[in-house]
């Protein structure tokens, strides 16, 4: 679909000293730059997105990211929105965990997009809502695929419990293996499990290890910040399984879900497990078969760059909003 210019603005839904994902914005903004190269695009922290969509005057002003906390008011930059004539959508994160907040914007929104599939059915039939998951960037994350020599397995991210009972039973099968995990993240205990570190990682180092470890675990979150009413199972993958493969690694992926289906080929482009005996059985195989993780890492990269890059999400955005 063509469309004219259009003047965009993106702007965090939370203030910068509390978001934790303030970078993911310039990503979303890369997306439309690169997708709609004749628009003006401005990107901007929540606390200067009034200030901006008054000086920008937008055709469309996307919120992005976790809307929870009580401070972040709307109300004023949807009444410019609506005095100026243009669109105000929301691209939520943090579905479902934060699922029963999102009743604060049903009245200002013209689209809502929420990044899990599964929460589609617990949106009020009356509104403008669309799944659309979270992507990578080209720019950012990706990586070339020649040679793994990095660690037998990586993983960064916060401790859960899902995830401390999955690398507790992993680490008894890297000690059969002879094989080593490399765990890093917040939250976790030091010397509680063998492999992990309790460290914090910039986000532009994790594409370099996603690239050079033979193996890269993808375990999602399983804790709720807001979703008591409905307990909302999430079904769509986060963004680190898209910025993993644009940076080419062979990821093996915990599920309890086959949506992930609807975006990389197993086997060929992704390892599925089902628990920890079937993930180590995937290591295994990495472990045996080093030419199989490149393997892996350039299919799943080909995949991303063609179909989960925020180019392809900023064009779905404007077909629904505009379309």
């Amino acid at each position: 679909m063509t469309h004219a210019p259009l003047k965009i603005l993106i702007v965090s839904g939370t203030p910068d000293a509390l978001n934790s994902n303030a970078a993911l914005r310039n990503h979303v903004g890369e997306g439309f730059r690169t997708a709609f190269p004749e628009a003006v695009v401005v990107v901007s922290s929540h606390e200067d997105g009034l200030r901006q969509a008054r000086a920008l005057k937008p055709d469309l002003a996307l919120v992005f990211g976790s809307i929870m906390l009580d401070s972040s008011d709307f109300g004023p930059l949807a009444e410019a929105m609506r005095r100026l004539g243009g669109k105000l959508a929301f691209w939520l994160h943090d579905d479902p965990y934060e699922f029963d907040m999102n009743a604060r914007i049903y009245g200002m929104a013209d689209a809502i997009f929420t990044n899990d599939r599964a929460s589609l059915d617990f949106y009020p039939p009356n509104l403008s809502v669309h799944h659309l998951p979270l992507a990578g960037s080209h720019a950012a994350h990706w990586r070339p695929v020649e040679r793994r020599a990095g660690p037998d397995l990586f993983f960064c991210g916060h401790r859960f419990a899902n995830r401390a009972r999955l690398f507790g039973d992993l680490a008894a099968h890297a000690k059969r293996l002879g094989a080593a995990m490399t765990v890093l993240g917040s939250g976790w205990e030091r010397d509680s499990i063998d492999g992990v570190t309790p460290m914090r990682l910039p986000g532009s180092a994790l594409p370099d290890l996603y690239a050079a470890a033979l193996a890269v675990a993808n375990v999602g979150r399983d804790e709720n910040l807001a979703n008591r009413r409905f307990a909302i199972r999430p079904s769509t993958p986060g963004p680190r399984t898209f910025e993993a493969a644009f940076a080419g690694a062979a990821q093996i992926m915990l599920v309890d879900g086959l949506e992930i289906l609807d975006y990389f080929e197993p086997e060929t482009e992704i390892l599925l497990a089902d628990d920890a005996d079937g993930f180590a059985a995937q290591w295994e195989r990495l472990l045996c078969d080093r030419d199989l993780s490149l393997r892996l890492g350039r299919n799943a990269q080909r995949r991303a760059e063609a179909e989960h890059g925020y180019e392809a999400r900023a064009r779905r955005i404007v077909d629904l909003v505009f379309g």
